[in-house]
């Protein structure tokens, strides 16, 4: 399996990957673009919707993400990656036949449960075909997948709903995950857990052993902490980045989707050049992997300012775009890291802890923080003050990063 791994096989492991992933943010995605027609065929009211597109997806998402964690670290990982991605496609395709409003919303439930399994089960097999010092460059061009994805959602999608009806958006979403998972099934050899980090051994680790190797890594703790800040931040801009364009900027909403898409695409960027980036740093050691997302999370802060109180939209669409890039830059060496930072046998349980933690109180707390300062702010400019001062987080997020790096050196010595 080295020989594998060290061949250009890998690449098209890599490839296989991204387009699971592809297909993971679109299927995540695609509720949002045509909530306005099945609110209207179902008679559905907003706070029914915002359980549809949000609430309902995020509690069995959350629910399913540990115990599909712990099943990644004890059972073939091809096997498992073609059952969730074949659910989570089937179902999303299943959506395009729901008769009710009842029957969609269970389905949208099966495929977040489904989807829980995805971005664990991705960093865990990357970090079986890349040694260390390519992990990041590796996680970082992964990671293109969500941008692309988010961009199909957007553009694709709603042409699609234009065009031929919601129903139709949800069959065209679903069918593309299907030939993947053939694709897995038929091609992806399951590598042996560890094989490319020296010294280390393939060992089925219990629930209370992860534990404590947990509670007693303080540098793995704040990273947690840190991704999970930086995500909140990250999302909160991503979601009323295209509101801030539309209120402030008189940009048409078609136009300010387009302009989000592109900006997810600079994201994008940026995390394939902080892997490179990272990759190099962490030739001198491990924990210097913290201090690229330590970095750019610091530029945040400015770089977002700049895009809230832009003068006009030529500046905020700059601000905009090197604000995206920037934010891309802790997702590689953050999940790279966090993977070096424990046994071959608990990473598909960290990348579970690690989405739990981000998806939660990141993702779904950054757009509830950036609103809830627009609404006690209050008038018509009240994003931007708003927006500014979600981007503070980053500070705190920082924080941590340079803890993490310090604890880093007994965390090393821990595993």
């Amino acid at each position: 399996m080295s020989r594998t791994a060290a061949g250009a096989y890998r690449w098209y492991v890599l490839g296989l990957m991204a387009a699971a992933y592809v297909c993971h943010s679109i299927d995540r995605q695609i509720v949002s673009v045509v909530i306005e027609p099945i609110k209207a065929e179902f008679g559905a009211s907003d706070k029914a919707m915002g359980l549809l597109g949000g609430l309902a997806y995020a509690v069995a998402f959350s629910i399913a993400c540990l115990p599909l964690g712990w099943l990644i670290d004890r059972v073939n990982r091809r096997t498992l990656f073609t059952a969730v991605l074949s659910v989570w496609s089937g179902l999303t395709l299943l959506c395009g036949f729901a008769g009710s409003f009842g029957s969609l919303l269970l389905m949208r439930m099966g495929v977040g449960a489904a989807e829980a399994g995805a971005q664990p089960l991705c960093v865990s097999l990357l970090s079986d075909y890349f040694a260390a010092g390519e992990r990041s460059t590796a996680i970082g061009l992964f990671y293109l997948s969500t941008a692309i994805g988010l961009a199909a959602s957007f553009l694709g999608g709603g042409l699609i709903a234009a065009h031929y009806g919601w129903r139709a958006a949800f069959f065209l979403a679903g069918l593309p995950g299907i030939v993947i998972a053939v694709l897995i099934l038929a091609t992806l050899r399951e590598p042996v857990r560890g094989h490319l980090d020296a010294g280390e051994r393939a060992v089925t680790e219990t629930v209370g052993a992860m534990l404590w190797h947990f509670l007693r890594a303080p540098g793995l703790i704040h990273l947690a902490i840190a991704m999970t800040l930086t995500s909140l931040t990250v999302t909160a801009l991503w979601t009323w980045a295209t509101s801030l364009l539309i209120r402030i900027h008189h940009v048409p909403l078609g136009h300010a989707g387009i302009i989000v898409a592109a900006g997810a695409l600079c994201s994008a960027l940026g995390s394939i050049l902080s892997g490179r980036i990272a990759d190099r740093l962490a030739q001198a050691g491990l924990r210097r992997l913290a201090l690229v997302p330590m970095v750019t999370t610091l530029l945040c802060v400015p770089c977002g300012i700049a895009f809230a109180y832009a003068p006009g939209l030529p500046s905020a669409l700059l601000a905009l775009a090197v604000t995206a890039f920037v934010m891309g830059g802790y997702l590689g060496p953050g999940y790279s890291l966090a993977m070096g930072l424990v046994r071959p046998g608990m990473r598909g349980f960290t990348g579970a802890a690690l989405q739990l933690c981000i998806n939660l109180l990141g993702s779904g707390m950054g757009p509830v923080v950036a609103g809830t300062f627009s609404d006690v702010i209050g008038g018509p400019l009240s994003l931007r003050p708003a927006l500014a001062l979600t981007m503070l987080f980053n500070l705190w997020a920082a924080l941590h990063f340079a803890l993490s790096y310090r604890g880093l050196m007994a965390d090393v010595h821990a595993k």
